[in-house]
């Protein structure tokens, strides 16, 4: 391995360590927090619900299990499979079948899966056109993938407050909601359904709006070069100043692609 190739894998481990340490921390209360994230599952619920399901699902980026548990209504199987053991460990008040494991790396059989629900979690994929591949790879044919991705234009309120301090960005870069829509079709997905939307949480405060980043464990940064670290106390207090208010609360804005595929 060249160093460059050794040093891209030490970074992209790296990353993935602290995703799955940002999700655990969060895991306790993710569920009181995650008000969009609810919003959009209800909306894939409802797009898979139109359809005669069975078989097995993959609850892919589970999380704390609240989808897999709706899930486990349309389907004869349901398997969550999560990079962080706290957030499948959180609910403990019925029997699931567990699999903790990365999402760049997928460890099923080709074809033996007959649909994949993610919601709010494939944007932290390191190769997201990889991933379509991996995903079609393991379906069955005709097999459904139902998933909401976190698209370019999330947390511009974030974005803008932190621009008072310098030049450095605070959030990640996401894709475009037409290089999600290609890249699935590139990896052979028949695209069926495919709507932009935009999910808003409304806090009575700058610092509840920031703050709700953190809860839901979205603080982990892809690239290296991104600015993190504690800020002081006054840094904190220009970047409240600096949030843009609407009838006076903080938003805290998610523009997300819904898609239903067909292998």
């Amino acid at each position: 391995m060249s160093q460059l190739a050794h040093s891209t894998a030490h970074v992209a481990k790296d990353h993935k360590l602290s995703t799955a340490s940002q999700f655990s921390k969060a895991a306790a209360h993710y569920n009181s927090h995650a008000n969009v994230q609810k919003q959009a599952a209800a909306h894939l619920i409802k797009l898979l619900a139109n359809k005669n399901q069975q078989g097995v699902c993959l609850d892919l980026g589970a999380g704390p299990l609240v989808n897999t548990a709706l899930l486990q209504q349309y389907f004869a199987t349901v398997v969550a499979m999560d990079l962080s053991h706290a957030m499948l460990n959180t609910d403990k008040s019925r029997e699931y079948l567990k699999l903790c494991a990365d999402m760049d790396n997928l460890p099923l059989q080709k074809n033996s899966v007959d649909c994949v629900f993610s919601n709010f979690a494939v944007q932290w994929s390191a190769d997201l056109p990889l991933l379509f591949k991996q995903l079609f790879a393991v379906l069955k044919d005709n097999g459904r993938v139902y998933l909401s991705c976190v698209i370019a234009g999330s947390l511009h309120e974030i974005k803008q407050a932190f621009a008072c301090l310098d030049d450095q960005s605070r959030i990640n870069q996401f894709h475009s909601s037409d290089n999600v829509t290609q890249y699935a079709k590139a990896a052979g997905f028949k695209v069926n359904f495919a709507v932009d939307t935009c999910y808003t949480d409304a806090y009575k405060s700058p610092l509840e709006a920031i703050r709700s980043i953190k809860a839901i464990g979205a603080t982990s940064l892809h690239s290296s070069k991104k600015r993190q670290g504690l800020l002081t106390k006054q840094a904190l207090n220009n970047v409240c100043k600096a949030y843009p208010l609407v009838d006076g609360h903080a938003r805290v804005s998610y523009h997300v692609v819904l898609l239903e595929l067909e292998k």
